[in-house]
């Protein structure tokens, strides 16, 4: 319903105006404004306050003024207050997966045009999903870089998740209506359990943010590698995320792990964990970014790149709980263990994905410089567990 135009009462007799304001109170009774309520949206590629304003039918200066403290240039991943956003009559739930169309989002690229023929899938990657419009070959990886294992889903926001070691395999829609709704947190619930069987709910902004990965990387299969970890007194670390929900150790089937990696590490406020001589990245939600290499080997001792990392984990806390987690051939091109001959401690290069042969330390490293202006996080979305 519109703006209500309450007529004037000047110079109507007290009488008068008492039957008008019983009449208009009747009439907000019996035909009520439409309801309004605060949304938490996470900003994805190619997200603007201007678009995102006109997505919920609000002000740019609405969104600004209710974060005042978030990055004016928005980042991927960072969760944005949208103040008063009222229900329209013409909303339609999100489709269901594998129904024939499915909308666009803010930000998505456009589809391919009709009859423009995908790139053909690398050999090898027999297990990419078909909704990427494009996969380019090897050739192409090493002409392109970084980009060629982007792509286009083709239904934005829907996750496919497969549990590595069983048949488990959940395919999930992380968005409705600007948030994570309860039936993607039970899903994701479900497949990150522990070894052991016991389950968490999971963080809604590290699901938020699979689904941006997912977008990422053309909707190609996330494989959950570990999830939920109830603590252990044998973990490398104190505190590990993956105690509470907020962490995932994880891999995308047709992706390398570096490339993976270095996507991660450009969203919001999250930890990034690389671990070289094992099949896996871990992602974690956190208040300030964090990066991490772990050169050990399954049943070390955790060897970090550097001093005093905020790591959330060692590589055998992870292969703990799947013993013969390297045995098993990756889904993902191969970037793995194989150690070169050893270099100088001054020629190391940055960022090695292996370690020194017979070095018993790894060498010292800077990570690579993609670190953003750190920002104050706002509150997580909606439906999140607390923090213990």
């Amino acid at each position: 319903m519109g703006h209500i135009r309450y007529p004037r009462t000047r110079g109507l007799g007290t009488k008068r105006a008492a039957i008008v304001g019983a009449s208009l109170a009747v009439a907000l009774a019996v035909f009520p404004l439409s309801a309004s309520a605060d949304v938490t949206h996470v900003v994805a590629k190619g997200h603007t306050i201007a678009t995102i304003a006109g997505r919920y039918h609000v002000t740019a200066k609405a969104i600004t003024d209710a974060n005042p403290k978030a990055n004016p240039k928005r980042r991927i991943g960072e969760t944005l207050t949208i103040p008063g956003v009222a229900p329209k009559a013409s909303d339609k739930p999100a489709p269901k997966p594998g129904e024939k169309a499915a909308p666009k989002s803010e930000g998505q690229a456009k589809a391919a045009k009709p009859g423009e023929k995908a790139a053909p899938a690398p050999q090898g990657h027999a297990h990419a999903s078909a909704g990427a419009t494009t996969t380019p070959a090897p050739a192409a990886a090493s002409a392109h870089g970084k980009d060629a294992y982007t792509g286009k889903p083709k239904h934005p926001n829907v996750v496919h998740l497969v549990r590595f070691g069983t048949s488990e395999e959940a395919t999930v829609n992380v968005s409705a209506h600007g948030k994570v709704p309860n039936a993607a947190l039970d899903q994701f619930k479900k497949l990150m359990h522990s070894g052991s069987g016991q389950t968490h709910t999971p963080d809604a902004r590290l699901v938020a943010l699979l689904g941006i990965v997912s977008n990422h990387f053309g909707g190609k299969k996330i494989e959950i590698i570990s999830g939920f970890r109830p603590f252990s007194p044998k973990q490398y670390t104190p505190h590990s995320n993956h105690n509470h929900g907020r962490a995932m150790d994880f891999r995308v089937q047709g992706v390398p792990n570096t490339v993976l990696r270095d996507y991660c590490r450009t969203l919001h406020d999250v930890g990034v964990g690389y671990y070289p001589n094992s099949v896996f990245v871990h992602l974690d939600v956190r208040q300030a970014p964090a990066f991490w290499i772990d050169y050990s080997k399954p049943g070390e001792a955790p060897r970090y790149h550097a001093p005093n990392v905020d790591a959330d984990e060692g590589t055998s806390d992870v292969h703990a709980e799947h013993p013969g987690l390297n045995s098993q051939q990756p889904t993902a091109p191969s970037d793995g263990p194989a150690a070169p001959a050893a270099p100088s401690a001054s020629t190391a290069p940055q960022d090695r994905d292996t370690k020194p042969s017979e070095t018993p330390a790894a060498p010292k490293v800077d990570a690579p410089k993609l670190e953003a202006p750190k920002v104050e996080v706002p509150a997580p979305s909606p439906g999140a567990p607390s923090r213990p």
